[in-house]
């Protein structure tokens, strides 16, 4: 009887919430959000004229749900100029323009040589899939991958070459934050898909100032639509409406609204939605998230340095999986300024493995490995800072169908609708936006035209 009441309640601060705030602003809507920051992994940190970047920090270009809401805001996306393949082996780095080159320029046997390329056509097949399938649906991730890209897994698809072959493949796979036996083909083209795309890329973009700008913004701009420490314990349909339990500060309320929109993690809505069908139950239980482990790490050097044309970095020999110069961008100019920005991250096991470590002993072994792959970073170290993502990113384990969660999408009779990072592999954050984006609608429609805020 004396609960608060909404149009819309929107469950989550990430991406995909801030997708639908944004496209229902003017409806009377409440974001929920139980951290007391927006953006979820878009997290950066100001660090004078560059910025530390701890999550996702790779953002789509023009036309795209992101840049529409970026530019909205005020926001500046730049792009990346330095080469996105990257890699270490055997104590060296090479930054080839072409990846194709690898088999052929890499100090290889004449068996790893042939093994490189044999696997490198298997990926290209995959990520060729991959392609059509963006063509053929772009922005939405409905049945993005069908056949054998979602039956087997990415090992399956590349068998098990020589080792140091493997390595390669290995670490570049923990971009997805699991190893190659618990991806599947999708995931993987995917992911080499992203990366090899080049130019082309979905993702060749920085947000200026840091990824953690975005939430920073749209907290500016709609902060008054934003409730922060709210932790939502229970969300049920009955009625005609749909009630939402939550914590706030450590008490107990109740709100009501007409429609609901949950864009939070796949677990978290699967815990706390009641009532749902059983197979889009099932689907929310079957999401997988894998951890990654990253440090934001700030320079010191004063001249010109050997990884600045470098954006990507694969590291197959190190304790981190990739290493980033979120420097690399600022770099169009003539005159080179003092210092710098990285990010190194492990995902898959080995993020698993430091988990449990003290921040201290991450950092100790990241320095350690990076002064290895740059000696000129030894007394550049800076400022390094740790940032542990326990359910980092999603990513599609063999046989997993999302289509439930489709269908379920496509109901006009629902309150409760579902968007979020899982509604594409590896987390990706246009798809994420997008499935936030359409969920408003959905929500929109079933308000119809109903009083906007003024």
């Amino acid at each position: 009887m004396n609960a608060e009441i909404h149009d819309v309640v929107i469950v989550g601060g990430g991406v995909a919430g801030l997708s639908a705030l944004w496209q229902l602003r003017h409806r009377d809507v409440v974001l929920l959000e139980a951290d007391e920051r927006l953006g979820g992994r878009l997290m950066s940190l100001p660090r004078g004229e560059y910025w530390m970047n701890l999550g996702a920090h790779l953002f789509p270009g023009a036309g795209s749900h992101v840049e529409r809401m970026t530019s909205a805001l005020g926001l500046e996306t730049i792009g990346i100029p330095g080469a996105k393949f990257a890699l270490t082996f055997a104590g060296k780095v090479y930054a080839n323009k072409r990846v194709e080159t690898y088999p052929f320029t890499l100090p290889l046997s004449l068996r790893e040589r042939v093994a490189l390329a044999n696997v490198g056509l298997r990926a290209v097949g995959a990520v060729k899939v991959w392609q059509d399938t963006q063509r053929e649906r772009p922005g939405w991730a409905a049945a993005r991958f069908g056949g054998y890209l979602a039956d087997r897994s990415f090992r399956e698809l590349i068998g098990r070459p020589p080792a140091r072959v493997d390595g390669i493949f290995r670490s570049a796979g923990h971009r997805a934050a699991s190893e190659l036996e618990d991806q599947s083909v999708g995931t993987g083209g995917a992911l080499f898909g992203g990366v090899w795309a080049g130019r082309k890329s979905l993702l060749s973009y920085n947000l200026n100032g840091g990824s953690g700008r975005l939430g920073e913004a749209m907290a500016a701009e709609l902060g008054h639509l934003v409730r922060y420490g709210a932790a939502v314990t229970r969300v049920r349909e009955e009625g005609g409406h749909v009630t939402v339990t939550l914590r706030e500060h450590g008490e107990e309320k109740t709100l009501r609204a007409r429609q609901v929109i949950m864009a939070t993690p796949a677990y978290v809505s699967r815990r706390v939605v009641e009532g749902l069908p059983g197979d889009v139950a099932d689907v929310l239980a079957g999401v997988t998230y894998g951890p990654f482990v990253s440090a934001g790490v700030i320079t010191t050097e004063r001249g010109r340095m050997p990884w600045d044309h470098i954006y990507a970095l694969t590291a197959t020999e190190q304790s981190f999986d990739m290493m980033f110069n979120h420097a690399n961008p600022l770099r169009t100019g003539g005159t080179r300024r003092p210092g710098g920005s990285l990010m190194v991250y492990a995902g898959g096991d080995g993020a698993r493995r430091m988990l449990d470590l003290e921040d201290s002993g991450v950092e100790s072994r990241y320095a350690d490995d990076l002064v290895g792959v740059y000696p000129q970073l030894r007394g550049n170290l800076g400022e390094i800072r740790i940032q542990r993502w326990e359910h980092g990113i999603p990513y599609r384990r063999p046989g997993f169908s999302f289509e439930p969660m489709l269908r379920h999408s496509r109901r006009t009779d629902v309150g409760v609708h579902f968007c979020g990072d899982y509604f594409g592999d590896l987390g990706n954050m246009e798809l994420a936006a997008a499935s936030g984006f359409r969920a408003a609608l959905r929500a929109g429609a079933a308000l119809g035209a109903g009083a906007a805020r003024p």
